[in-house]
C-alpha cells in the first residue's frame, strides 16, 4: 500500500506552501486547506516563519475543522492570528498541545457560533476561563477528558451558554466534584444523552436525582473508578432512568456489601453495553441475578472479578449468551476464579460473538475448547477481535486455527505466547481488515512475516515491544506501506535505530505516537542503503 494521490499533493502543498503564488490559493477546497494545516501540525511545520502563509492560504472564510494534535509548536499567538479571519469552524480539536493556554483557546473559539463538536484534550494550562467564550447552539459534543485544572465553574460556564449539548466527556478532569454532575442535569436536561465523568472524587444521592429528574434520555454513563458512589442514587437511576443503553460501573466498591449489591438487579433492562470491571461485588449469585434479566445485553465486560467463577459464568451465559457480541474476561491470573471449563462455556453457549477477550486469564489454561469456536465456518467469519494475551500453554493447535480460519479479523493480541513464529505471522496475512497486531514479547518473529504481513494489512496500531529480531528492514518497510499508521511499540526492539524511527514518522499521513526505548543507542546513528542488496545498513 502506498500514498494516496491525494495524501502526496496534500504533502507537496504544506512543504512548498511558501511558494505558492497568491492566485494558487483560489483552487484549494476547504478539505484540502484542513488538511494541509493538519499536516503542518502533524509533522512540526508549524513555524513562526510559515504562519504568514497559512494566513494568506488556508485560513479563509472556507475553513470548517482544525485539528491540532500533539503539537508543541502551536502556540496562543498563533490562534489568536487565526482568529482574525472570518472562518466558520464546525470542528476544533486541540489534543496535548503544551503552548496552549487560556488565551488562546478563547481566541479561536470566540464568536464561532456554528461550531458543532470541540475536543480540548490533555491541556495542562486550561482553566475554567479558557472556555468563557465557547458559545454555539449547534455544539452538540464536548470533550475536555484529562484537564486537571478545569472546575466545577467552568462547567457552569460552558452548560450555560451551550444548551444543546448532546454529550459531554470529563474523564479524569480531577478538580471537578458533583456538583458539574448538578450544573448538567439542570441546564442541559432532557437534551443529555451521554456522560463520562470517569474519575470524578464523589457523586452523592443529590447528584443523582438531579439526573434523574432532569435527564431521562440519558442513554450512556460512565462511572468508571469512582469509588464514592452513593448507592441508594444508584438505585434511583437504575428503576427512572429506563432508556439508559450503556452503562460503566468498572472499579466502584459501593456493591461490596449485599445491601447495596442487591441494587443491580434493578439496573435497567434496556441496557446494551455493561462493563462492571475489577467491581467488587458482595456475592456471585447477587452477579447472577442481576445480569440474566439483561434480555437486549450484547456487549459484557466482566474484567478481573473474584465472584466470577466457572459455574457462574455458566448460569449467566446459558440465559443471556446466544445474545451477546462481546465478552471480555481479562485478569483473572491473579483472581485465580475462572479456568478452561469457564472458556467451554463461552464456546457452547456465546454463538453470536464478534470480540472476545481473554488477556491474562490463566498462565496454564490450554484454551482447547476454542479450537471447535475457530473451526466453524459461520461462528469464525463473525470474529473481528480476538485478544489471547499471556496464554503460555494455549494449544499450538487453536492458534494455528485461529489464524487460518478468521479472515475478518480486525484486532488480534498473541503477545507473550512463545509459539507464534513467521509461520504463524506469515498466516495473517489473508487477515486483510486487520488494523490492531499485538505480538508483545513474541521473540521468534523476524523482518521476513512482518513485511509480507505488512504488505497486505493496513495498520492502525502495531505492538512489537520485545521482538528483538526485528530490524530497520521492517520499520521502512513499515514507512513505505503504512502511511496511516497512528501507534507503534517497539521497546526492547535493540536492532531498530532512532534514525529509521524519524524516517517512519515523515512518511506518515499523521503523527504517529512512538514507544521506543532501548538501551545504549546512538541517537545520530548514520543509515543508508546498500545498492547491492536494497537493504538499509549502519554506516560506521
Amino acid at each position: 500500500m502506498v500514498l494516496k494521490l491525494r495524501e502526496l499533493l496534500i504533502k507537496k502543498i504544506a512543504i512548498n506552501l511558501a511558494a505558492i503564488r497568491d492566485e494558487g490559493r483560489f483552487y484549494l477546497t476547504s478539505k484540502q486547506r484542513e488538511l494541509v494545516l493538519q499536516w503542518l501540525s502533524n509533522h512540526d511545520y508549524l513555524t513562526q516563519d510559515i504562519t504568514p502563509h497559512i494566513m494568506r492560504h488556508l485560513i479563509t472564510s472556507q475553513l470548517y475543522e482544525m485539528n491540532f494534535y500533539k503539537c508543541t509548536q502551536l502556540t496562543d499567538q498563533m490562534l489568536i492570528e487565526f482568529s482574525t479571519s472570518q472562518f466558520k469552524l464546525k470542528k476544533l480539536t486541540i489534543h496535548k498541545c503544551d503552548q496552549v493556554s487560556d488565551g488562546g483557546i478563547r481566541a479561536i473559539t470566540k464568536n464561532q457560533r456554528a461550531l458543532e463538536y470541540v475536543a480540548l484534550r490533555k491541556q495542562s494550562r486550561l482553566t475554567d476561563q479558557g472556555l468563557t467564550e465557547l458559545n454555539s447552539a449547534f455544539l452538540r459534543e464536548i470533550d475536555l477528558r484529562s484537564n486537571e485544572k478545569i472546575k466545577d465553574n467552568g462547567i457552569l460556564s460552558l452548560v450555560s451558554n451551550n444548551l444543546n449539548l448532546r454529550c459531554i466527556r470529563l474523564v479524569n478532569c480531577y478538580s471537578l466534584t458533583g456538583q458539574c454532575v448538578i450544573y448538567i442535569a439542570e441546564h442541559l436536561a432532557d437534551k443529555l444523552e451521554i456522560l463520562d465523568v470517569e474519575g470524578l472524587k464523589y457523586i452523592d444521592d443529590i447528584s443523582f436525582a438531579h439526573l434523574v429528574n432532569y435527564c431521562p434520555n440519558i442513554r450512556s454513563l460512565n462511572l468508571f473508578g469512582i469509588n464514592s458512589l452513593n448507592g441508594d442514587g444508584l438505585f434511583t437511576l437504575f428503576t427512572r432512568v429506563t432508556n439508559m443503553q450503556q452503562l460503566n460501573l468498572s472499579y466502584t466498591n459501593c456493591f461490596s456489601q449485599k445491601s447495596m449489591a442487591d441494587y443491580l438487579c434493578f439496573m435497567p433492562s434496556q441496557l446494551v453495553d455493561l462493563c462492571l470491571s475489577g467491581t467488587q461485588l458482595y456475592d456471585s449469585q447477587t452477579l447472577i441475578r442481576a445480569l440474566i434479566r439483561l434480555n437486549c445485553l450484547e456487549h459484557l465486560r466482566l474484567n478481573g472479578l473474584s465472584t466470577v467463577t466457572d459455574d457462574g459464568l455458566k448460569k449467566i451465559l446459558e440465559v443471556i449468551g446466544s445474545q451477546l457480541k462481546t465478552i471480555e474476561l481479562n485478569g483473572y491470573i491473579t483472581v485465580e476464579a475462572l479456568t478452561d471449563k469457564g472458556v467451554e462455556h463461552v464456546v457452547r453457549y456465546c454463538n453470536s460473538l464478534r470480540h472476545l477477550s481473554l488477556n491474562l486469564l490463566s498462565f496454564t489454561a490450554t484454551l482447547d475448547s476454542l479450537y471447535d469456536l475457530f473451526s466453524s465456518k459461520t461462528r469464525s467469519l463473525k470474529l473481528r477481535t480476538v485478544l489471547l494475551s499471556s496464554a503460555r500453554n494455549i494449544n499450538p493447535n487453536v492458534i494455528w486455527k485461529l489464524v487460518q480460519n478468521c479472515p475478518n479479523l480486525e484486532h488480534i493480541d498473541l503477545s507473550g505466547i512463545q509459539q507464534i513464529d513467521d509461520s504463524v505471522l506469515g498466516l495473517l496475512k489473508h487477515c486483510e481488515k486487520l488494523s490492531h497486531l499485538s505480538i508483545k514479547g513474541c521473540k521468534q518473529i523476524t523482518d521476513d512475516s512482518l513485511c509480507e504481513l505488512l504488505s497486505n494489512c493496513k495498520f492502525r496500531c502495531l505492538i512489537l515491544s520485545g521482538c528483538f529480531r526485528l530490524t530497520d528492514k521492517s520499520i521502512f518497510a513499515m514507512a513505505n506501506s503504512q502511511p496511516y499508521l497512528e501507534e507503534i511499540y517497539i521497546s526492547g526492539c535493540v536492532k531498530i535505530s532512532p534514525v529509521a524511527v524519524r524516517y517512519l514518522q515523515d512518511c506518515a499521513v499523521r503523527r504517529i505516537f512512538i514507544d521506543h526505548k532501548i538501551p545504549n543507542c546512538d541517537p545520530n546513528q548514520l543509515m543508508a542503503r546498500n545498492l547491492d542488496t536494497g537493504l538499509f545498513e549502519c554506516v560506521s
